[in-house]
Parts: structure tokens; sequence; C-alpha cells
């Protein structure tokens, strides 16, 4: 697993990852499920066209809008362009950045992870979008929260703070949760939208509470898995 992350100070902020007009589908019934890689021409496609790409990165990165990059265009069930571009990792050292550089993407773990992994409980009829979170994490409803629903957290529109503070998690996963669970609202449930990261950590909680599987563990058997997405996690 390639490592990712750079750091400005004492933040880390992640490298840029850049996918143009592919349609990735799994090769099913075959043990490898890589997209073949073909020239451009036998993909009718003009390479000359593709190699100005170069020029868009190289702008990018003389602006260091970006340390590095990769750009991977597929078509029609093929891979035409595949580059690796500056480096994937500036602190300690440089380290060149490569074509199966695994990227770090963040946020979308929301929706891709999260947000599916609750969707498919509710196709199961495990959980319902109007159940109220405390239904199913009692602890969740202290504080004014009791009213808050699973749609709601979804949607970023359960009255939750943005971010608590790292201090919090230092004490591991059990003492972070309940320091979660105490907090107040700071909106009414329902009454505005505010991007929560600490609303889906609380859904990634009522997944484990509902299947007795960390998001990880069940979204790599009910995700990933069946997607054969082997380096998604």
């Amino acid at each position: 697993m390639s490592h990712l992350v750079y750091w400005f100070g004492n933040r880390p902020r992640l490298l840029i990852f850049l996918l143009i007009g592919t349609t990735l589908v799994p090769a099913v019934g075959h043990s490898d499920t890589r997209l073949p890689v073909v020239s451009p021409r036998d993909a009718d496609m003009d390479a000359g066209h593709l190699d100005r790409i170069d020029q868009v990165v190289a702008a990018g990165l003389a602006r260091k809008q970006m340390p590095g990059c990769v750009v991977c265009v597929g078509r029609r069930g093929h891979i035409v362009f595949r580059r690796a571009y500056g480096f994937r990792q500036l602190k300690p050292e440089n380290v060149p950045m490569t074509v199966d550089t695994v990227f770090d993407m963040a946020s979308i773990t929301k929706p891709v992870a999260t947000a599916t992994s609750v969707m498919q409980l509710i196709e199961r009829g495990q959980l319902r979008l109007r159940d109220t979170v405390a239904k199913h994490i009692p602890e969740f409803g202290q504080n004014g929260k009791a009213k808050v629903t699973v749609r709601e957290l979804l949607l970023h529109q359960g009255g939750l703070i943005p971010d608590n503070g790292l201090a919090d998690y230092k004490d591991g996963p059990a003492v972070a949760m309940e320091k979660i669970f105490a907090l107040p609202l700071i909106a009414e449930p329902g009454s505005k939208f505010v991007y929560s990261d600490v609303g889906y950590i609380v859904l990634a909680e009522l997944v484990r509470r509902k299947t007795d599987k960390t998001i990880h563990e069940f979204t790599q058997e009910n995700l990933f898995g069946p997607l054969r997405m082997t380096e998604t996690g």
C-alpha cells in the first residue's frame, strides 16, 4: 500500500487524482479484472489530443497546485492513456509518483462506502430512513439528539458540528464514540445543511451495531469485494 499523504506544517494534504472519461466495468468471470491497455488509435482516439494532457498537468505542477498526480483515460473498456507526474510524497523526502499509487480520497468514503452500506441495510429491512438514530444507538440520543434520523445524518442535516477535536480520539475508538454521543446539537435537525464528519462517523457506528462488522469489513464483504475493487478500502 503506497503512502500518499504529504505534509505542510502539522496538517496532512491529499494528492490530486485525475480520472478522465473512464468507464471501469469489472470483467465478470475472469480472474484478472484489470482493463487492457491499448493505443489511442485502437480506441478511435487522437493520441496528439491526449498528449496535451502533459501540458495541462505541467502547468498545475509549476503553479504548485499539486505535488503530483496520475491521469488515466479509458474508452470502450480499454485504458488508452495512463501517466504519472510529479511526486506522491514530499516529506521527509521526494518520492516519485507511479501509476499504481493508491490514493487516499478522503471524504469520498462517505458516499461510496458509508452511505452505500446504510442503504444496503435499508434494502434488507434492517434500517429505515425515518428511524431515529437513537432507536439503534440509545447513547446517541442524549443532549437533544433523540429525534435525529438516519435520513438527516445521510443528508448532513442532523444538526451536528462539522468536526470535534482531534484530542477526543486519542484514547481509542470506544472513548471517541462516547464523546461524540455526548455532543450537543448546533442546529435543529432537518433545519439546514451542515457538512459533518461527525454525522458519518455515527453512521459507520450504526453499521457496526447492526452487522457486528466495521465499515471496512462490511464494505469489503458487501461492496468492494463483489465489485472486485481489490485496492479500495
